[in-house]
């Protein structure tokens, strides 16, 4: 089920039974696998990949840059 406040970019692919929360934003290129939970206001950056199973709280960041004051830009 996704909540009708999610917003879901059109290049998204998400797999069955994925459920999306409340104002949860879910970027392009994104790939979810079948029964994965994403929460209320979570936001999933471009070109991530999510396996099946799996439970993202809410407000999550995923795919994001890090909060940490010793990342300085490299791939991680």
């Amino acid at each position: 089920m996704i909540h009708p406040t999610a917003i879901i970019d059109s290049k998204a692919e998400l797999d069955s039974n994925v459920e999306v929360g409340p104002y949860s934003i879910i970027g392009e290129n994104v790939l979810i696998g079948a029964g994965t939970i994403i929460g209320p206001h979570v936001v999933i950056e471009p070109y991530v990949t999510i396996g099946p199973e799996c439970h993202i709280f809410q407000y999550a960041a995923i795919g994001a840059i890090p909060q940490s004051l010793k990342f300085e830009g490299e791939k991680t």
